[in-house]
């Protein structure tokens, strides 16, 4: 799994296809910006750069930071449902989570602070019901427990696994540190968030984030940088420049 816009690929058995990729949104987006763009620059800007680009222009009209994208990325040419299934679902402890991060050349520091994109978007109640109808009596008043009017709140909200809840239940439309407030009350939409909260080597980010929302914009640019430069292809032999980002180039260009 790298940055190689192998999830924009639309063909069976791919990364866009998979059951962990159903909620993702923006594919005709980034389309309409690779058309319009061909017509201009064709075969010069790939769907790998458009994405990357796409990611910090929509955290800026959001309220949130603004950071320099590196250009020169290549379009990979193979998409395989089982990568988008190794993602976190949400129910992972916090080793795994760290260890999912090293391994793709992140640090803990990494971890929280992109979990901090969940300051904005939305998660279906499917993936939550779970933890609202069982966390609190499986594991007990804890820190991971979910606040009680909250809880009230995601029952009446989560009727249906298919409806849709915002992962910020304070701020979902502004990028802000109120994702991060949110933990210390008890207020993670997903379990993999309200843990953050609950260990010893993730808590203290949480709480300096928190209390420091410069701080958290200025590390969310920086995290994001390192993210978008994991794996990427740049050779002359590496990938390609896709004309269509739901294709492969048909002439292997």
């Amino acid at each position: 799994m790298g940055c190689d816009a192998s999830i924009l690929l639309n063909h069976e058995g791919s990364e866009r296809r998979a059951n962990g990729s159903k909620t993702l949104r923006g594919f005709e987006l980034i389309d309409e910006i690779k058309a319009e763009i061909e017509k201009s620059c064709p075969r010069t800007v790939s769907c790998s750069d458009i994405l990357t680009a796409a990611a910090r222009d929509a955290t800026v009209l959001v309220g949130g930071p603004y950071w320099s994208v590196p250009f020169g990325r290549k379009d990979g040419k193979s998409s395989y449902a089982k990568e988008a299934e190794m993602v976190p679902k949400g129910r992972e402890d916090i080793t795994t989570l760290i260890e999912f991060y090293q391994s793709r050349g992140l640090n803990v520091l990494d971890l929280v602070v992109l979990s901090g994109a969940h300051t904005i978007g939305k998660a279906t109640c499917g993936s939550i019901q779970w933890r609202i109808y069982n966390n609190n009596k499986t594991y007990g008043v804890t820190k991971n427990s979910i606040d009680d009017k909250y809880l009230e709140y995601l029952t009446r909200k989560c009727r249906w696994a298919s409806d849709y809840v915002d992962l910020d239940g304070t701020t979902p439309r502004k990028f802000d540190a109120e994702y991060f407030k949110n933990l210390e009350k008890q207020m993670g939409l997903l379990w993999t968030d309200q843990i953050l909260y609950s260990d010893p080597r993730t808590e203290p980010i949480v709480t300096t984030l928190a209390n420091a929302p410069t701080v958290f914009e200025h590390q969310f640019a920086a995290s994001m940088v390192k993210l978008g430069n994991i794996q990427v292809l740049t050779g002359q032999d590496d990938g390609e420049i896709r004309t269509n980002c739901n294709f492969v180039n048909s002439n292997g260009y």
